[in-house]
């Protein structure tokens, strides 16, 4: 059961991450390979603030998503102002992330350089990951519905129109970007509290990689889609633990096989709401009430 639960917690820590990519990728439409430097930063400043300086464990989270979202600011005024978008965007990112990851390996003070941060008290519970990711979902769902999330809509579909129609692109796609680093950054410090050690080989392309096949493989219109993509994905591993071997194998396998049978992604420009959650448990109720009925 504990081994359960610890999986658990790391799906739902990237589910947290993954909410970031939706709103950043999936409505905006701004594709990333560098949010792992975001994570990275997130996951290294709440550590040392609580370790150095005796910061509650949730203060320092906000935090550390707090600096990866100045960082965004830096670099999305400087490259999206610019109108840089699309394949150059995704490069920059790219640049950006492997630049944290280098400059964390080759920073030994404080935080060890490629040898890492040991000694991080294990603060993340699977109950803390749970409740953060449920007022994530809330946030993410309530930001979609609300103006600045349709114009992301309209910036994504077509930005040439957005911006006739009066819609400050280089805005929202700043916002965006600050957001996403935001809950990217949080789920960093989950990640450090949880591993009890950090090292910048974990915040590697890789995982930037993973972040944004969920959203991909969820659907890029939908919140609840990456949302279970990104618990499936991190599951499948562990599940294939037992034949190491073909681990990689089989999990590019389920990468294409997801691809070809669905490539609008699990739930496409779907989302599982309260209505649908309703609808099932009524009529489960009317079940209930006709065996009811049978039996007397």
């Amino acid at each position: 059961m504990r081994y359960l639960l610890g999986v658990a917690s790391v799906a739902g820590i990237s589910m947290l991450a993954t909410m970031g990519m939706v709103i950043l990728t999936g409505y905006t439409g701004l594709f990333s390979v560098g949010h792992a430097g975001f994570m990275a930063i997130g996951a290294y400043t709440s550590a040392i603030l609580v370790m150095r300086f005796n910061v509650p464990f949730l203060l320092a989270l906000v935090a550390g998503g707090l600096l990866a979202t100045l960082c965004s600011l830096l670099i999305g005024h400087t490259s999206l102002r610019g109108r840089m978008r699309g394949d150059y965007f995704a490069i920059a990112m790219l640049g950006f992330g492997e630049s944290i990851r280098l400059i964390l390996a080759n920073t030994k003070p404080v935080i060890g350089g490629a040898m890492g941060l040991p000694g991080i008290p294990q603060k993340t519970t699977f109950w803390h990951v749970l409740v953060i990711d449920i007022i994530a979902l809330i946030l993410v769902r309530n930001y979609v519905k609300s103006q600045w999330g349709r114009n992301s809509i309209a910036v994504r579909e077509q930005e040439v129109a957005a911006m006739m129609m009066g819609v400050d692109v280089a805005k929202v796609k700043i916002w965006a970007l600050a957001i996403s680093a935001f809950f990217v950054g949080c789920s960093g410090g989950l990640w450090a509290f949880f591993m009890t050690y950090l090292q910048p080989a974990q915040f590697s392309q890789t995982r930037s990689s993973d972040l944004l096949a969920s959203v991909v493989f969820g659907g890029m219109n939908s919140i609840t889609g990456p949302a279970i993509a990104s618990f499936f994905l991190a599951f499948v591993p562990e599940l294939l633990r037992e034949v190491a071997k073909w681990r990689l194998v089989a999990y590019g396998a389920v990468f294409v096989i997801i691809m070809i049978v669905r490539p609008q992604g699990l739930f496409g420009y779907k989302d599982i709401g309260f209505e649908h959650i309703n609808k099932i448990l009524g009529k489960l109720g009317l079940k209930r009430r006709r065996y009811a009925d049978v039996s007397q």
